[in-house]
């Protein structure tokens, strides 16, 4: 090599040649992908009423907002609805209907301190 291609006078040689490094860039790459796929497996909790009931216990536990991790999209929607429909028919059989759906989604609402379904009539 050094033929081909002397080295100047006061530089060295290279002491890793490029084939040496190609572990260390490739164990990189390994890593990075499994630190990917970590968090799409980590990613948002899917909408079903065990996880909006689970979601509902955390905001009544902490008396507050959940963490995003623990966020469900879609539980608070559901939650705004049956608290609209008991508020606009107070009682009889959508009233009920309404409670019902609370209690299935285990709703709660941000407040000081949390509201919960007994707080609106249920």
């Amino acid at each position: 090599l050094q033929r081909l291609c002397p080295v100047p006078r006061g530089q060295r040689t290279p002491t890793k040649p490029a084939a040496a490094m190609a572990p260390s860039a490739i164990r990189l790459v390994v890593l990075a992908a499994v630190m990917l796929v970590g968090l799409v497996e980590a990613g948002p909790v899917h909408f079903s009423v065990e996880n909006c009931q689970g979601m509902h216990e955390t905001m009544k536990k902490l008396g507050g907002p959940v963490p995003p991790s623990e966020f469900v999209a879609g539980c608070n929607e559901v939650c705004a609805k049956v608290k609209g429909l008991k508020e606009y028919w107070q009682s009889g059989e959508m009233a009920s209907y309404a409670c019902n759906e609370g209690k299935k989604y285990g709703c709660t609402w941000e407040g000081t301190p949390p509201v919960t379904l007994a707080d609106i009539g249920c």
